[in-house]
This record gives structure tokens, sequence and C-alpha cells, in this order.
């Protein structure tokens, strides 16, 4: 097992936007031109409606109607394709799978909370409305235009597949009263600071985040700077593209943890600097430093995993008002993160 990778009224939807805006920030720009034609193919159900008395026919119309996706599905997260079964045996392994108790779980409570299509639509446009922004942010990038979403053994929240299409795995997102610790105690990806993001709250921002990621890949290698100012333009461009979305489900951070690192920003940028960790190379303590955690790593056990990041972000923030010449396609592309630390003159708050 391993984790990634409303219509609302339109009154409480403009209060919402400006409550969320700092007296200094500009409200979100309108991107209601911006067309972001998006169909969403629902594999989880056909999958969970298969005959299985007729498995070589139903496959069939499964790669008919979900295309390259059902080849990933079959290859990577339920493999019956790319190794050495022949045909029997593959309809043999599937069958097997559907009637498997913790498949028949999982179908059934994504069935109960997604059901036939609104909670999943209601997504959708979330998601869609987050797109536009992203398109306004980085005109150059391609747009995906098809999201399909499926469930299986808790493998992949998202992914991308073919020409960069997008694919949810629904059963990422059936908190916050689902208590995934039933599933597996045992199992990391089901530790509360993992799980409490394994929300529809969640959704949109898993997503883009994927997206993100492809378009700008991490550093392969450099300094914990480097390494801290890449998440922190990630931070930056999902908080511009989730202007309405509280900053805790954006960061993936509980509400008393985001308070946190807005009280502790000088704390954290002063320990970095006060142990020599800016510079550090080491890969096991850069991902200690950036990566999920139930707490940082030299810090108090409040604070959330990543809180480097945050840093990350602020000095992004301060880089962009230093140079507002500087596009967010470009900020996205420049990788040196001495130099945006230079070029920010970032004096934390």
């Amino acid at each position: 097992m391993k984790d990634s990778r409303h219509l609302t009224p339109l009154l409480p939807l403009l209060l919402l936007i400006l409550g969320s805006c700092s007296p200094d920030e500009p409200p979100p720009p309108d991107v209601s031109h911006i067309d972001v034609p998006l169909t969403v193919l629902r594999f989880d159900r056909a999958l969970a409606e298969l005959d299985t008395t007729t498995l070589d026919t139903e496959m069939a119309r499964l790669d008919e109607t979900f295309g390259d996706f059902t080849d990933v599905y079959f290859t990577h997260i339920v493999p019956l394709r790319g190794g050495d079964l022949n045909p029997a045996e593959s309809s043999n392994v599937l069958r097997a799978y559907l009637e498997y108790p913790l498949t028949r779980f999982v179908d059934s409570i994504v069935g109960q909370r997604f059901g036939a299509g609104p909670q999943v639509q209601r997504l959708t446009e979330e998601l869609r409305q987050s797109l536009r922004y992203y398109k306004h942010y980085l005109p150059g990038a391609p747009l995906p235009d098809t999201l399909v979403t499926y469930d299986s053994h808790f493998e992949l929240a998202a992914f991308l597949y073919g020409d960069g299409q997008l694919a949810a795995g629904l059963e990422f997102f059936l908190g916050p009263d689902f208590d995934y610790q039933l599933v597996n105690p045992e199992e990391p990806i089901f530790s509360d600071y993992l799980a409490r993001s394994y929300t529809p709250a969640h959704f949109t921002g898993k997503l883009l985040r994927v997206l993100i990621e492809d378009r700008f890949p991490a550093p392969r290698s450099g300094r914990l700077i480097d390494y801290l100012v890449y998440e922190g333009k990630k931070l930056y461009l999902l908080d511009l593209l989730q202007p309405e979305t509280p900053d805790h489900v954006v960061y993936e951070v509980s509400p008393e943890e985001m308070e946190w690192l807005r009280d502790n920003e000088t704390e954290i940028y002063a320990y970095l600097q006060r142990e020599n960790e800016l510079y550090a190379t080491d890969v096991n303590k850069i991902k200690k430093y950036t990566g999920p955690a139930p707490y940082s790593q030299g810090m108090p056990r409040e604070s959330p995993g990543g809180a480097v990041n945050y840093v990350g972000r602020q000095i992004v923030a301060s880089f962009l008002s230093a140079n507002p010449d500087v596009s967010i396609a470009e900020l996205m592309a420049m990788q040196d993160g001495q130099d945006i630390l230079r070029r920010a003159r970032y004096k934390p708050r």
C-alpha cells in the first residue's frame, strides 16, 4: 500500500472569498471566462458492477469506455496485465479480486459516500474552478480534460495517466468521520497525521499536487534550501489555486498546527540558521525536514511534519513581493533556492 501520490450559492461564495483575503491581499482574479472541459468517468462504479460470468466481454467494454486508464489500472494497481497470465488466468484473478472481502468493503463504503454522482459532481466543480486558476497562472501548461474515479485496496490517492489525465482513488476521501484505522491499524498510511487529509475537502488539493509535481518536478539533488523553497513554491501556488479553501486544508495540517506555523515562523527559520541546516545535502535529513511526519525534527511535538516548508512558502511570498516582474510560471521554473532566498530579502515574522 502507498499514498501518493460545490456548487455554492453566489452570495455565500462571495462572502467566503472576501472573508478569506487579508486586507493587504488582492481578491482572486476573475477566471469565469476560462473554459475547462472536464469529463468525469466513474471507473469505480463500472468495476463494482461487472458481470463476473462474462469477464472477457466486460473487460473489452472497460477498455472501450475508459481507454488508457483500464490498462494502467490492470497493470499497476490490480496487476492482471504485463505479466505471464493468460486470459483465463487473468479472469480468475480478477474474479477473486472482486470477491475479496476488502474489495467488497471498499466498494460498499465508496458507493455509500459517493453514490451515483452528486458528491462527485460537487468535487468536480471545485476542481474545475481550481483548474481555471491553474490556466490563469500557468497559461502555457496543458490542462487535463478527463477525470477518472476509481477505488482499490488503498493504493494511490491520485495520479496522472495517458497524456496528462487525472485519476482519483475515492477510498482516500471518505473522512473525516470514517476511521481508517479500522482497515488496518498497523498500516503507516492510516496514521492520524496522514489520514486527516483523506477527506472530500482535500480532494482538489491532492489532484492539484500531482499536476504541479508533474509539471515542476522536485530537485533530484541539492541543499535543504533548494527543497524547502521547492515545497514553498508548491504551497504558494496551491494557495493561489484554492483561494476559498482554508489554509490548514491546503497545507494538510490541523487548524492548531496551522496556527503554530504562523506563530513560529521566526523560530523555525532561526533554528535552521542556528543548526546550519539550510545548506545540508544529506538526502535522509532533507526528507525528514520536508516530508510528512507526526511532527518536525528538532521542533516541539506541537509542530506539524514539514514545518520548514511553511518557511519556504514565506520566502517565496517575499521573493514575489520584491520581484513583481517575475510571473508564477517563471518562479516555478526557477531551481536555485539560495538565489530565491537572496533576492527575497526575507525577514520572518
